[in-house]
């Protein structure tokens, strides 16, 4: 007992602890330099802001949790094209919400040239990672606003946090066109006809979009590409996208037009 209990001490004084156990699974303080991502990304927009529209891009993916060398490659394919102004996550950047997955997944992201939004996923409300997540990318439900278009980051998770229903309130209020703006476009990780949403939360996340004239709602959460339009004979004709995994290996880009958003899907 006395040859085991010298061999560990030797090896702490020799590595150290923080080399052996590099973090611990219930670590929530997050590096300084990686507080407020989203806010500082949305920042270094500003130079590119307008209040007049122009046509532009942006690249979407999402569902990188364990996908990671896919992941570094989209990265990788996403630097090689300089035609887009930023990029949204879709969410679910980790598999179980520990401080570990998040600092992974931050280091790879800062590899990337362009901004990136970071919006959660239900696996990164796991453990403690809702509260790891506020304090490396900031706030769940969001907005903002670039070339005359608004942008809302909503927050859907439903069972992770013990909840019944996200807040529609909010969502409603932010999806009001208030200030002429060419588009208003909602972002949020899981689709309303996932199993997470009840009957009634189906259907009110698609009234409120209906309701303010809103054309498409972009996702992630099922690992499928689709785009369709699954309320048309009942409620609306708005138009769903649903992004793949990493380990798909693609990439969505976003061409928004004065009268219309595109959507093509990039496989390598």
């Amino acid at each position: 007992m006395k040859k085991i209990l010298y061999s560990l001490l030797t090896i702490l004084f020799l590595y150290g602890c923080h080399d052996i156990i590099e973090y611990s699974p219930y670590q929530v303080k997050v590096d300084k330099s990686d507080k407020s991502q989203n806010a500082r990304n949305l920042s270094s927009l500003d130079k590119y802001n307008s209040t007049e529209f122009k046509s532009f891009k942006i690249a979407l993916f999402g569902d990188t949790h364990t996908f990671y060398d896919d992941f570094n490659d989209i990265v990788k394919e996403l630097n090689k094209r300089n035609d887009y102004d930023f990029i949204i996550n879709m969410g679910d950047i980790t598999l179980s919400g520990i401080y570990r997955e998040f600092k992974w997944y931050s280091d790879i992201i800062n590899k990337l040239d362009k901004p990136v939004i970071t919006i959660i996923g239900n696996h990164d409300c796991l453990s403690n990672g809702e509260y790891v997540f506020n304090e490396m990318f900031g706030p769940t439900n969001f907005t903002f606003e670039y070339n005359n278009c608004k942008f809302v980051i909503f927050d859907d998770i439903i069972w992770e946090k013990d909840i019944e229903d996200p807040d529609f309130d909010w969502f409603n209020d932010n999806l009001k066109n208030d200030k002429n703006y060419k588009h208003i476009i909602p972002f949020s990780h899981i689709p309303p006809w996932d199993e997470q949403f009840s009957y009634g939360n189906e259907m009110a996340y698609n009234y409120f979009l209906d309701k303010n004239n809103i054309k498409y709602s972009f996702h992630g959460h099922t690992h499928n590409f689709a785009i369709k339009q699954p309320y048309l004979d009942r409620l609306g004709s708005v138009t769903y996208v649903t992004t793949e995994a990493a380990n798909d290996r693609g990439y969505l880009v976003l061409t928004i037009e004065k009268d219309d958003i595109k959507v093509e899907r990039v496989n390598f």
